[in-house]
């Protein structure tokens, strides 16, 4: 689902959070009832200047003129920079954005020679709003100098205003959602204490966004609701407008449409946002699709259609299509379900939105199924699994980073800050292992639920699948594709392993430098150097494949070049292993080499031929690492030592490259199959068949072969024969 409405609640509820229309008729009043040219009244004219309610520039500009010449005359500093303020806001709602961040560091200087506690944070806060969008870091230091000077002066409203702003922040602005919630929760605590409404409906509101990401919708919801209650004595509009989508959408990821259903169009009779309208009315399409009520399907639709092209929200027009797509599939109407669903996959593209390049895809393969086109069905249900997959991936990547803050969650803000280190550490240790096992759950769900749609989906498909040779199906799935894809899994592999080995590097360092010990700083300086040396090596490697493989796809033809075949089998058993080590600690192996030293250079594609090395050696250690947890509870365990032998050797013109291992073999009723692409023995989800494939197609390009022997429970050998010449 898109994400206009969530981004315009946090920024509305950010910067207007004290928007108020009660508070402005009682600032009127006041302003009214007293006439004399005081402080007081200059106070009161800046307080209504600055509320986000007052939308007429000329009216603030006229506030804010009779506050600063009172504040003059006077000799009110505090009062004159608060009218300053009110300027830029003018300046801002004009459109001279540049001008209003230069009144603003004025006002800002005055606030400084001033010393007024309360006047430098709201300055800190309005420079952090100023600050222009390609510039997070400089806003996100305005709102960290409001934090602490809050903390000095012990103001919790304004403490929690402006860990508001940090999470606001972190969360839009830096994608940094551990971040995101930490403040939140700080500033959680500080608004219940003070009873800044305000500051509890933005965090609440930061929360339940949290929560929708980490897929607890129930959980999303109750704090969405929080937020909306909240919000019922602020009376802003434009986010209990906000709030209402959004909880609408969690009603319809909770399958509860009536509910639905009942928030979207009471958001509906209020928005004036042509965007936000436009997304309403596709969000009530899209439920009524779902209940089959197709009437009211189409006609919030094709009106959300409209309204899209109108603005040109190519985004909105791709999402709308796929949900057009499915309402006339339920009408069975095939060829018009084919036309919106290909038109929103191509725009879908076009903006990389793959969530709707996922939706539209699943589209086209129900609507081809429906017309007996089976093989195109399996096309783009091909297509659909992809774009899922890598959907599924993204969200298990950003969950992982987001859990050691659920066990926060639980915890009240008072008793985070009373705790000492030694509990701090404790903690630590606890959210790690509750990090893990929880990664391992969702990973786990994720698969399952992947393997059951696929099967399910490749049910449907049985009759055409039977009707496909082979070259057919190579050609559905995209041979080129799934090569390039499966390639360069391995460098990629090499540079994720290395990064989370700096990241704790990097860890180390810091308390190193806190510590005093700059000797040990500068050897973990050394190694994280020496891993980002192999990161770049690995990027570039993965570069290398996928030019090397789309220039073969385009050429047909390979470029060798002379290369020592010992140094690259040598380079690339050394990378897997240390590689293997980096992910995974526990890992071990003895690698054994035995090179001719008389090869000399031979001609080869070199990166090709890595390539297969690099299979056949990882291959070899997963079997041994397979073979030592089968026998770990047996009396022969200890005994048993994983080894991998690397060996070349030069017979007249050819030369043997063999790579062996002692794991427990391959059995003999599965040997003839192993080159077969798509075959494979490993678990669901840790190999793609196509390995073994791609390297039988490089030693041919090579005019060379590559051949297997084996003993079940005893190892394997794989012997590759390339020509000297």
């Amino acid at each position: 689902m898109r994400k206009i409405i969530l981004l315009a609640a946090l920024i509305v509820s950010a910067v207007r959070a004290d928007a108020q229309d009660k508070e402005t008729e009682r600032l009127q009043l006041e302003i009214k009832n007293h006439p004399e040219a005081d402080t007081v009244r200059v106070n009161r004219l800046n307080e209504l200047a600055n509320t986000g309610v007052i939308a007429q520039p000329e009216e603030v500009e006229k506030l804010a003129t009779e506050a600063m010449a009172i504040s003059r005359k006077l000799g009110y500093t505090a009062g004159e920079a608060y009218s300053m303020m009110g300027f830029a806001r003018v300046k801002n709602m004009r459109g001279d954005k540049q001008g209003s961040l230069v009144l603003l560091l004025q006002a800002d200087s005055i606030a400084q020679k001033a010393g007024d506690p309360d006047l430098l944070v709201n300055s800190a806060l309005r420079l952090t709003f100023a600050t222009p969008q390609n510039n997070n870091k400089q806003a996100l230091a305005y709102a960290e100098k409001a934090e602490a000077l809050a903390q000095k002066s012990g103001n919790k409203r304004l403490l929690a205003r402006s860990q508001a702003t940090i999470a606001s922040l972190y969360m839009n602005s830096l994608s940094n959602y551990s971040k995101g919630i930490e403040y939140s929760m700080k500033a959680i605590a500080a608004g219940e204490e003070a009873d800044c409404l305000p500051c509890l409906a933005n965090s609440w509101n930061n929360i339940a966004m949290i929560y929708n990401i980490l897929g607890d919708q129930d959980k999303s919801l109750l704090y969405y609701q929080k937020a909306f209650e909240a919000n019922k004595k602020l009376g802003n509009k434009n986010l209990k407008n906000n709030l209402l989508v959004n909880i609408g959408e969690r009603y319809r990821l909770m399958g509860k449409y009536k509910e639905a259903i009942e928030s979207y169009k009471e958001s509906l009779k209020e928005q004036t946002n042509p965007s936000s309208v436009e997304l309403l009315q596709s969000n009530l399409a899209d439920v009524y699709v779902r209940l089959d009520s197709l009437t009211p399907a189409f006609e919030y639709g094709l009106t959300a259609l409209a309204s899209a092209q109108k603005i040109n929200d190519i985004e909105g027009v791709a999402w709308i299509d796929g949900v057009l797509s499915r309402a006339y599939l339920k009408k069975q109407m095939p060829d018009s379900a084919l036309y919106y669903a290909m038109k929103g996959l191509e725009l879908a593209k076009q903006t990389s939105t793959i969530e709707f390049m996922r939706d539209n895809a699943d589209a086209l393969a129900k609507a081809y199924a429906f017309k007996n086109d089976f093989k195109n069905a399996y096309l783009y249900n091909g297509l659909y699994v992809r774009y899922r997959d890598s959907m599924v991936n993204a969200t298990v990547t950003n969950k992982s980073s987001l859990l050691e803050y659920n066990y926060n969650l639980a915890k009240k803000q008072g008793e985070i800050a009373a705790l000492s280190q030694q509990k701090k550490s404790q903690q630590n240790f606890l959210i790690s292992v509750s990090v893990v096992l929880l990664l391992i759950l969702i990973t786990a769900v994720a698969l399952l639920r992947n393997n059951r749609q696929k099967q399910k989906a490749l049910a449907k498909l049985k009759q055409a699948q039977a009707q496909l040779v082979q070259s057919e199906k190579m050609a559905s799935l995209g041979e080129l594709t799934a090569g390039i894809a499966h390639e360069i899994q391995n460098p990629l592999n090499f540079v994720n392993n290395f990064s989370e080995v700096n990241k704790e590097l990097i860890d180390e360092m810091h308390q190193e430098i806190s510590q005093g010990n700059m000797e040990e700083v500068k050897l973990i300086a050394t190694s994280i150097k020496e891993n980002e040396e192999k990161i770049n090596h690995h990027g570039k490697r993965a570069d290398a494949i996928v030019k090397g493989m789309l220039q073969h796809s385009r050429s047909g033809s390979i470029i060798k070049e002379p290369a020592d075949i010992n140094r690259l089998a040598d380079e690339y058993l050394r990378l897997s292993y240390h590689g293997l080590r980096a992910k995974d600690k526990s890992f071990n192996a003895t690698m054994n080499t035995g090179f001719d030293k008389s090869i000399g250079n031979i001609n080869i594609v070199p990166q090709d031929i890595g390539r297969v090395i690099l299979n056949l050696i990882t291959n070899a250690f997963y079997a041994v690492t397979e073979k030592k947890k089968n026998v770990a509870d047996e009396v022969s365990g200890d005994k048993y030592a994983p080894t991998v032998w690397v060996s070349t050797k030069k017979l007249a013109d050819k030369v043997l490259i063999s790579v062996k291992d002692n794991g427990d073999g391959i059995p003999q009723k599965i040997v003839d199959k192993i080159f077969q692409p798509f075959f494979t023995t490993k678990p669901t989800g840790q190999g793609t068949g196509l390995g073994l494939s791609l390297s039988y197609d490089i030693i041919k390009a090579h005019g060379g072969e590559i051949k297997v022997e084996t003993k079940e429970g005893q190892g394997t050998e794989f012997i590759i024969q390339l020509p000297t010449a």
